[in-house]
């Protein structure tokens, strides 16, 4: 993705979602938000929205390429 087309993404995932991490339900500014994917491009996942949501930097950088952050369980990120 370049960087416009980044950008248009996070807005049309916070007009879904709000400004919540899906994991771990923190409501953040969008600056502190970053674009997750479901299922990571390691693993044969694509850009497109369908795979995309915003976590915090903790649940992103934790999940790695897993599916899951570790501990994970019902939207907390422990």
């Amino acid at each position: 993705m370049n960087p416009k087309q980044k950008h248009n993404k996070k807005q049309k995932l916070i007009d879904d979602y709000g400004h919540n991490c899906w994991w771990c339900g923190k409501c953040l500014p969008k600056n502190q938000l970053t674009i997750e994917h479901l299922r990571p491009r390691s693993r044969g996942g694509s850009d497109c929205l369908e795979n995309l949501r915003l976590a915090c930097l903790s649940c992103n950088l934790s999940r790695g390429n897993s599916l899951y952050p570790p501990n994970w369980v019902r939207g907390n990120c422990l």
